[in-house]
């Protein structure tokens, strides 16, 4: 036990998730399925042993699809392999954390966004594609500075994971 968390084989599987996540979406840009899919599977399997509820790892996982799908189609701000990895993670946080895990992560990418645009001296150019964004949004912008999601994914994980639920609202 850390604080108020207790450790489960929960655990293991999502430090591995996000460490492999990170590595192949850094190296390659892509979440690969081949991780993915077993981790949803898991997740749904140890639930009924870990979860205070069976139907917990289930229902975490219908929780990441319909507000990462939400973050995917309606406003195009994650790839399918973010939302796959945020599917993978609800299904072992549950759907109390995975929301949590989803909000941290968006909240997360607002200054990790803008550091990435300083960094690289692209802030004007900001503005530039965010208006044309709203003019067509179907076309995509090849000025656009495109941000790694899945550090930023991780690290909403891990403090979803570890805070509870009424001391963070």
């Amino acid at each position: 036990m850390l604080g108020n968390v207790y450790w489960d084989a929960r655990d293991v599987v999502l430090a591995l998730l996000c460490v492999v996540s990170v590595y192949t979406d850094v190296t390659t840009g892509k979440i690969k399925n081949w991780l993915t899919f077993p981790v949803m599977a898991a997740g749904v399997a140890l639930a009924p042993l870990a979860a205070p509820n069976w139907w917990e790892g289930a229902a975490g996982l219908g929780c990441a699809f319909a507000v990462g799908v939400l973050f995917w189609k309606v406003l195009p701000a994650l790839k399918p392999g973010d939302v796959k990895m945020l599917m993978a993670a609800g299904s072992l946080l549950g759907p109390q954390a995975a929301i949590r895990a989803i909000l941290l992560s968006a909240i997360l990418f607002f200054p990790v966004g803008i550091a990435v645009l300083v960094a690289r001296g692209r802030v004007r150019n900001f503005f530039r594609v965010a208006r044309n964004y709203i003019r067509e949004p179907g076309k995509q912008d090849p000025d656009t500075t495109v941000i790694i999601h899945a550090p930023v994914i991780a690290a909403g994980i891990v403090l979803a994971r570890l805070q509870s639920w009424p001391e963070l609202w």
